[in-house]
């Protein structure tokens, strides 16, 4: 038994997050046996009250193989893409190269307070499956996908069909587990066959399994939609192809009609919101009052390498900061980059918040010297998250070395 008495901030909904003072978390077996209050509590305690709890937090969408291209610039999606990303892609066909970056990026997630993230891979069925084992010998906890791109992509990077088709299943079928299993990954649609999303959405559907890709990020890749199928929108290029659903996550969104958000809404998909990549790339304004209006739901993601950080507390204030007018308070930036991205993963009864019987996902964040915790804390650690320090990071009450 992990006896720590500490001050918790627990995420409840997007208007709330309880404010628990001087309380004893207890943890047994992996998981938090209780939450109780120090006036309440007999036995022995960690003195952890210099430190702020939180849930550990959730990546809802990183690039594993583009961790080292951070700030590598371009002004627009595609154009990054072509010189940036692809490049560097490439290079994980290397499986030496594959595994140390996989070992750097989840050290990197560890010591960034992210506790479960999901992930697109390079388009090479030898660095998914690498990305995978040394997240297992690490303890990570994420779903992985193979990025698939049967078309329209660099000759290196360019898969058949039957390629992706085939691995990816293989993949799915070997990596399984809720904490650390396989999510399908069609990149995006200019760089996917209409067979090869059918297929997917095909087998995702009667194996019940998670799909992610991109949505309506940068105008140039709308008109490009466009023109290849021939749809009335973006959206519906995956709703005729079958990868919309409740274990769909799409990754940005911003430009969408009122037509494209009944879509999104009636098939019960989930959004990735990435403010940092969108502001970094220009692509535009995530229209979060229209999407709240709409109860799609949505989480945040840190979207390296567009993204500069894997910091999700980063990532949190960028949500408020992207806004020109919409107000987004901490009780919702907590609960979007823990609980709200639990929801969408279908892992609430887990992770996500800090409740009894949950597994003890835990982090605990240092103010600076002389700051005095209280309710309002909760505002400055989400404006002022770089001047707070991750002291302890706990996976199923395993407490992890950051010093790796």
């Amino acid at each position: 038994m992990i006896n720590i008495r500490t001050n918790v901030f627990n995420p409840i909904s997007p208007t709330q997050a309880d404010f628990l003072p001087d309380h004893v978390i207890s943890i047994e077996h992996g998981k938090i046996a209780s939450i109780t209050s120090f006036a309440e509590y007999q036995g022995s305690w960690e003195d952890c009250r210099n430190s702020i709890a939180l849930p550990g937090l959730i990546d809802l969408h990183v690039h594993l193989s583009q961790y080292r291209i951070r700030g590598l610039y371009y002004p627009a999606l595609l154009p990054w893409l072509e010189h940036s990303v692809f490049p560097e892609e490439e290079r994980s066909r290397d499986s030496d190269y594959a595994r140390k970056l996989s070992r750097d990026f989840y050290l990197a997630l560890l010591k960034n307070g992210t506790t479960f993230s999901v992930i697109y891979t390079a388009p090479f069925r030898e660095a998914a499956d690498i990305a995978f084992e040394v997240a297992q010998e690490l303890g990570i906890r994420a779903k992985i996908g193979m990025t698939l791109m049967d078309m329209n992509a660099p000759q290196p990077l360019l898969q058949s069909t039957d390629y992706a088709l085939k691995h990816s299943i293989d993949l799915f079928e070997k990596w399984q587990n809720p904490f650390l299993g396989y999510i399908f990954t069609p990149r995006f649609a200019p760089t996917c066959s209409e067979c090869l999303m059918r297929e997917v959405a095909k087998y995702a559907r009667q194996h019940e399994a998670f799909v992610q890709t991109h949505l309506s990020e940068n105008p140039d890749e709308i008109a490009w939609v466009k023109e290849i199928f021939g749809k009335e929108s973006y959206t519906a290029v995956y709703k005729d192809f079958g990868l919309l659903g409740p274990r769909t996550i799409l990754g940005h969104a911003i430009h969408l009609s009122d037509a494209e958000l009944a879509l999104l809404k009636d098939s019960s998909s989930a959004i990735a919101h990435c403010p940092d990549s969108n502001f970094y790339l220009k692509s535009g304004e995530y229209p979060l009052p229209r999407i709240s209006a709409a109860g799609i739901p949505f989480g945040l993601g840190s979207d390296v390498g567009a993204g500069t950080s894997l910091n999700m507390l980063y990532h949190a204030k960028l949500m408020n900061f992207r806004q020109s007018k919409y107000p987004v308070l901490p009780a919702e930036m907590l609960y979007r980059i823990t609980l709200g991205n639990a929801r969408i993963l279908h892992l609430e009864h887990s992770i996500g918040s800090l409740d009894g019987g949950k597994d003890a996902d835990m982090i605990l964040l240092t103010p600076p010297r002389g700051f005095e915790i209280k309710e309002q804390s909760l505002s400055q650690l989400c404006f002022s998250g770089e001047d707070f320090t991750l002291s302890r990071l706990y996976l199923q009450g395993r407490r992890i070395n950051l010093e790796q």
